[in-house]
């Protein structure tokens, strides 16, 4: 007998028992208007469950295999988003910062010993984000070579497109060396570790300052995209509608991506910089956002 089979057969018992306790619940009123026992007589202590918990619980299993039994959209969307690597980041990219907004709230509140536990827990999940992209010049390498493929649509967004590269394909050994060095995994000097983890933060926040000149020359695109509908000639309403549509996608997506970068720049520039004096908590406001925002476009692009 499958579980399904089993579940139907036992909620038809229940309801069976329910139909039973009804009908001999009947036949006792009408016994008892008849011959009513005495306030002396003791009362049976083997008596089955009222009918109104009989018939709770019946509508409660009705329910319960009802969910189960039907699809789950939501839960299979988290499991594709999780199991997608950006997906899977993202969600460890949410834990890291905003445990930092915890620790700081804690600490407020001469929590300390619960502030270096979720302190803890931040660092462990910063150091597990850096050791998974371990692998991360692979799909660079990838990417490198659809963008040299795949030209961008103008030639300044194509130059942008190089030189952002170039900064990521110095940036990912760089922290490898870091991350290695720090771990004592391979035996780096103390001095090029310090060395690799802050140039490393300069080939991203180099990175991040060119993504503003790119998404000003995207912007610049957008708007010329939306102006060329407007004046066309000889133009069905219908599709006109479907063009500017697609362009508010576009801007939409533009203007989560310019909050993104927004985000990154105090970090990678607080990361940069030796002795800098931007808050803890501040990092874990900006790069929560940030990781939101990133987290916001993996759930859709998973939808």
């Amino acid at each position: 007998m499958s579980r399904e089979a089993a579940v139907d057969n036992s909620l038809d018992a229940s309801a069976v028992l329910i139909s039973t306790e009804e009908g001999s619940s009947s036949q006792n009123t009408e016994k008892q208007s008849v011959a009513q026992p005495s306030e002396k007589e003791p009362k049976d202590k083997g008596m089955p469950a009222p009918v109104s918990k009989l018939r709770g619980n019946h509508i409660l299993a009705l329910a319960l295999r009802r969910m189960l039994k039907g699809p789950a959209p939501t839960l299979d969307h988290i499991i594709r988003f999780l199991s997608s690597g950006s997906g899977h980041d993202k969600f460890w990219m949410i834990t890291q910062y905003f445990t930092k907004i915890v620790v700081w709230l804690f600490a407020k509140r001469g929590k300390k010993s619960a502030s270096e536990r979720v302190r803890t827990l931040s660092n462990l999940v910063a150091d597990y984000r850096i050791m998974i992209r371990l692998t991360g010049l692979v799909p660079m390498a990838q990417y490198v070579r659809y963008a040299e493929q795949f030209p961008a649509q103008t030639r300044v967004l194509q130059w942008l497109d190089r030189v952002m590269n170039l900064s990521l394909v110095c940036y990912y050994p760089l922290e490898h060396i870091y991350w290695l060095g720090a771990h004592r995994i391979l035996p780096f000097s103390e001095k090029l570790v310090d060395f690799s983890g802050y140039w490393s933060c300069r080939f991203w926040a180099a990175w991040v300052a060119l993504q503003f000149v790119h998404l000003g020359e995207e912007h610049r695109l957008i708007k010329g995209r939306k102006q060329k509908i407007y004046t066309q000639e000889k133009i069905d309403a219908s599709k006109m509608q479907q063009e500017l549509d697609a362009v508010d996608a576009d801007a939409k997506s533009w203007k989560i991506q310019m909050l993104i970068n927004a985000c990154y720049f105090p970090l990678t520039l607080h990361w940069s910089i030796r002795g800098s004096t931007f808050p803890d908590v501040a990092v874990g406001v900006c790069g929560t956002i940030a990781a939101l925002a990133q987290a916001y476009n993996v759930w859709n692009a998973t939808a």
